[in-house]
C-alpha cells in the first residue's frame, strides 16, 4: 500500500489514533483480558500492553501507506511463538487478535466525526491488515506448538531411557519422570508392550479399555504404563483374617487381575506388577519379549510363556537339557511323539486325567498309558509336579528348535 492508495480520511485518523495510540492500547488490554485464557494467564500487564501498543502502531503505520509488511509479520509471529509458551489457547489468542479490527474501526470513526461515513472504502485495506497479522500469528503459533511438542518428546525420550536402562535409583529422577511422563509417583504398575503388527492402532486400542493408561513410545517401541489404583489395592477383597497387610496383598492382586483381563484381547505383551519406578525397567523388559509371543485378540501373559522365555534366557542350558531328556524320545514315530506330547500338556494343564480323556475323545487308560510310556522314555513324569516344569522348559526348547 502507497500514500496514493490512502484516503484523505483514512490519513487523518490514523495520524489521530497514533496520538492516542497509548488510549486505545489500555482499551484493547482491558477487553483481552476478559476473554478466557488471558483470565488464567500469568502474562504480565506491562506485556500484554507493550505487545498490544507495538501490533496497533504498527497496522496503524501500514494502513498509512508506510512499507511494514516484512515487520509486521516477524512481529506478529513472534507474539505466537511467545503465547505458547506463556500457555495461552490458541483460541483465545486468536480471538484477542481479531478484536483488532473492531477497535482499528471503532478507534477511526470516533476520531473522523461527521466523516465516519467516508471510510467505507477503506474497510478492505484495513480487514486485509487484520487478516495478514491474524495468519501470521496463527502460523508462529503452530511452529513454536511443534517445537515444544518435539521438545517434550527428547525429554521424555531422555527421562524413559534413564528410568527403563535398569540399575538407577534416583528418586529425584523418579519425581522427574513422574511429572513428565505423568505417572503416579507410587506403584505398583504394569507395562504393556505392542507386538509390532499391533502397534499402529495400540494407543487407541489400550485407552479403549484402560482408560487411565499412560501411552508412550521409545526408539519406535509402543507401550504404556498402567498404575494400579488405591481403591483397588483396598477394596477389602480377602480381608479375613489377613490384616492390613493382607487387604493390600488381595488389592493388588485385583488390581493386576483388572489388568490382565482388560488387556488379554489385544496383541500385547503384559508385565508381572512392579512396586517401584526402580523395578519398572525390569517389567518394561519382561513386557517387551513377552510381546514377541503375543497373537491377534490374545496378550502373552508370563503365567503362559514363562517356559518360552527362560529357554530364551538360558539359551544352551536349556538346549541341552532338552537334547538329553528327549534322546530316546527322539526316534519314535513322529505320530506317537505327537500322541504323547497331546496327552502330556492337556493332562498338564488340566491336572487331571479324567478331564484329559475327555478333551481328548479317549478314555482316561489311554492317557494314563501315554503318560506312562512319555516317563519311561524322557525319565520326566508328568504326574510329578517337578518334572511337569522341567517337562514344559523341555517341550518350548524342543519347539524353538523346530522354529529357527
Amino acid at each position: 500500500m502507497n500514500d496514493a492508495s490512502v484516503s484523505a480520511p483514512l490519513q487523518r485518523g490514523i495520524r489521530s489514533c497514533l496520538d492516542d495510540l497509548d488510549e486505545i492500547t489500555t482499551l484493547y488490554v482491558m477487553q483481552v483480558r476478559t476473554l478466557t485464557g488471558y483470565v488464567e494467564s500469568v502474562i504480565a500487564e506491562r506485556d500484554v500492553h507493550s505487545t498490544a501498543f507495538t501490533t496497533l502502531g504498527l497496522m496503524f503505520r501500514q494502513l498509512g501507506g508506510e512499507r511494514l509488511e516484512d515487520e509486521l509479520r516477524a512481529h506478529s509471529r513472534a507474539i505466537g511463538r511467545k503465547r505458547v509458551r506463556q500457555g495461552v489457547p490458541l483460541e483465545s489468542l486468536l480471538r484477542a487478535v481479531r478484536m483488532d479490527f473492531r477497535f482499528i474501526w471503532q478507534a477511526l470513526n470516533d476520531r473522523l466525526p461527521g466523516e465516519a461515513d467516508r471510510l467505507s472504502d477503506d474497510v478492505v485495506a484495513i480487514w486485509e491488515v487484520v487478516e495478514a497479522h491474524t495468519t501470521s500469528v496463527q502460523s508462529g503459533y503452530m511452529l513454536e506448538l511443534g517445537q515444544v511438542k518435539a521438545e517434550l518428546e527428547q525429554e521424555q525420550a531422555f527421562l524413559l531411557r534413564r528410568l527403563l536402562r535398569g540399575g538407577v535409583d534416583d528418586s529425584q529422577l523418579h519425581v522427574q519422570a513422574a511429572e513428565a511422563l505423568e505417572i503416579p509417583l507410587v506403584g505398583p504398575y504394569w507395562v504393556a508392550v505392542a507386538h509390532q503388527d499391533a502397534a499402529a492402532s495400540f494407543a487407541s486400542d489400550v485407552r479403549a479399555v484402560l482408560p487411565a493408561a499412560v501411552c508412550l513410545r521409545l526408539d519406535g517401541v509402543e507401550f504404556a504404563v498402567v498404575a494400579g489404583s488405591s481403591g483397588a489395592r483396598s477394596s477389602g477383597v480377602g480381608s479375613a483374617g489377613g490384616g492390613s497387610s493382607g487387604v493390600e496383598s488381595a488389592g493388588l492382586w485385583s488390581a493386576g487381575l483388572s489388568v490382565q483381563l482388560g488387556l488379554a484381547g489385544l496383541q500385547v505383551g503384559v508385565s508381572q506388577s512392579a512396586a517401584t519406578l526402580s523395578s519398572l525397567s525390569e517389567m518394561w523388559q519382561l513386557a517387551s519379549e513377552l510381546a514377541e509371543f503375543a497373537v491377534p485378540g490374545r496378550a502373552a501373559l508370563l503365567a503362559q510363556h514363562w517356559p518360552s522365555l527362560v529357554v530364551r534366557r538360558l539359551g544352551p542350558v536349556v538346549s541341552s537339557l532338552a537334547a538329553d531328556s528327549l534322546r530316546d524320545f527322539a526316534v519314535l514315530p513322529s505320530s506317537e511323539r505327537a500322541l504323547l506330547v497331546e496327552a502330556v500338556e492337556v493332562y498338564m494343564a488340566t491336572g487331571s486325567a479324567s478331564k484329559a480323556a475327555g478333551a481328548l475323545f479317549c478314555h482316561r487308560n489311554t492317557v494314563m498309558n501315554r503318560l506312562a510310556k512319555f516317563a519311561s522314555v524322557t525319565g520326566l513324569d508328568p504326574t510329578v509336579p517337578d518334572d511337569a516344569a522341567t517337562i514344559k522348559l523341555v517341550l518350548a526348547a524342543e519347539r524353538s528348535a523346530r522354529q529357527s
